[in-house]
């Protein structure tokens, strides 16, 4: 993701940001005190939170579990 413009909140309207996206990236929006229901297999409520702490993980072969990026 790349930021290409990144305007403040004003009395009348509130923050703009232009971003433009690598093929394969989506973009969400997350409500602070929310709760979300992750999709997939998982099916679990979180808070937002959650969602806004998330960390980019890969599966290494040779330790056997999830690495940070």
């Amino acid at each position: 993701m790349k930021i290409i413009k990144d305007e403040p909140a004003t009395l009348k309207r509130g923050h703009r940001v232009t971003v433009e996206l690598a093929p394969g990236e989506t973009l969400f929006n997350v409500r602070e005190g929310n709760y979300y229901r992750l999709g997939g297999q998982v099916d679990d409520i979180v808070q937002s939170h959650v969602l806004t702490e998330m960390r980019v993980v890969y599966w290494c072969s040779i330790t056997q579990k999830w690495e940070e990026a």
